[in-house]
């Protein structure tokens, strides 16, 4: 039978032969996604404004509103966390979802609960700030 202990060729090819898989590159801009769970009266609003100022995309509202929060506020309340059928996500790159996660050690929470604080707030200064709608 010759030297080979297998029935199948493919099976006796040595491993110098062999070349592992090439693993694939990570994008450096590569944005992470966060979904943060809002009532159902604060998803009919961004729906709305995002129709009427962001082209339809709510991401691109929930995102502005997370950054206006991160740039703009620098104490965050408490609030509920509570899961939510309604989400809105937010798309950050690599530096500001680090951020956001020193917020979370620091608050002794999960990522996405420090997205929600942040965001939140935010949402709520932009609202009560004087700020009218369409310019959210």
């Amino acid at each position: 039978m010759g030297k080979s202990k297998h029935l199948n060729p493919i099976l006796s090819t040595s491993k110098k032969n062999y070349q592992e898989p090439k693993k694939r590159k990570i994008r450096s801009d590569k944005l992470h996604d966060i979904k943060i769970p809002v009532t159902e009266h604060i998803d009919l609003i961004l729906r709305k404004e995002s129709r009427r100022y962001w082209n339809g995309s709510k991401t691109a509202l929930g995102t502005e509103i997370l950054m206006f929060g991160l740039e703009q506020i620098f104490v965050y309340p408490d609030v509920t966390y509570q899961d939510q059928p309604n989400t809105v996500h937010c798309k950050v790159d690599h530096v500001t979802y680090q951020r956001i996660g020193d917020y979370a050690d620091k608050w002794k929470c999960s990522i996405r609960k420090a997205a929600h604080r942040i965001f939140i707030e935010a949402y709520l200064k932009k609202q009560l700030g004087g700020i009218t709608d369409g310019e959210i």
